[in-house]
């Protein structure tokens, strides 16, 4: 599993074009939420739990309801920087529908 400066690094790496204090707290955010390990595609409520995670360091009380009401354009950072993280062969790692946690 990656840390937070792992994180920050593997984003660096990918061009992302945030200061590092910042991508800190992205960072923070999405390991928070899930672990970060080997890329894996994720599906798109995967994706959206992902995308939720990275929105609610600027919107904290943000919901899967609000983040379905913004337009798409305002999420492209966040898309992209999870597009920055899988570039590098990492990303958040989301339990298989159905199978069981032990």
């Amino acid at each position: 599993m990656m840390g937070i400066d792992d994180v920050v690094r593997a984003w660096s790496l990918a061009g992302t074009p945030t200061a590092a204090d910042r991508l800190s707290r992205y960072a923070r955010a999405l390991v928070a939420e899930r672990p970060i390990g080997p890329y894996r595609p994720l599906d798109d409520d995967q994706e959206d739990l992902a995308i939720l995670a990275l929105y609610r360091v600027d919107r904290p009380h943000a919901t899967i309801g609000d983040l379905h009401q913004i337009p798409p354009l305002a999420l492209s950072s966040y898309h992209q920087m999870l597009h920055d993280l899988a570039s590098e062969g990492f990303g958040p790692l989301m339990p298989v529908p159905g199978a069981s946690a032990f």
